[in-house]
């Protein structure tokens, strides 16, 4: 009978959802049709992650909400994946998202939507 070998690891891929990968601030910027509760539902996209924004500030102008938030203490995978959530909302019609300060994974702002 052969001697079984051991089976060589396969080389790892990237996690990009692990708890250890670099955080970052990230700054969304939302525009919006103005509804009594769309301001919910797009901070409930932090809550649910246990993130409170550093910084909210919302205007309405002409029946349309620009919403500006930044967040710190996620990666910037998961920024990327709530921005588009966000942009799935059905009154949303852009967000960008861009990185605050030092990050070496990007260093342009991100389109995720534009209606």
């Amino acid at each position: 009978m052969p001697h079984l070998e051991a089976v060589p690891a396969a080389p790892h891929r990237h996690d990009a959802w692990s708890a250890h990968n670099a955080h970052c601030r990230s700054r969304y910027q939302i525009l919006a049709e103005a509804e009594p509760d769309l301001l919910c539902r797009v901070l409930n996209y932090f809550a649910m992650q246990y993130l409170i924004p550093q910084r909210v500030s919302v205007s309405q102008q002409d029946g349309m909400l620009m919403i500006e938030a930044e967040v710190e203490g996620m990666t910037w995978h998961r920024a990327q994946v709530i921005g588009e959530k966000m942009r799935n909302l059905i009154n949303v019609c852009t967000v960008e998202l861009e990185p605050v300060g030092d990050l070496h994974v990007l260093s342009e702002p991100v389109s995720l939507a534009v209606g």
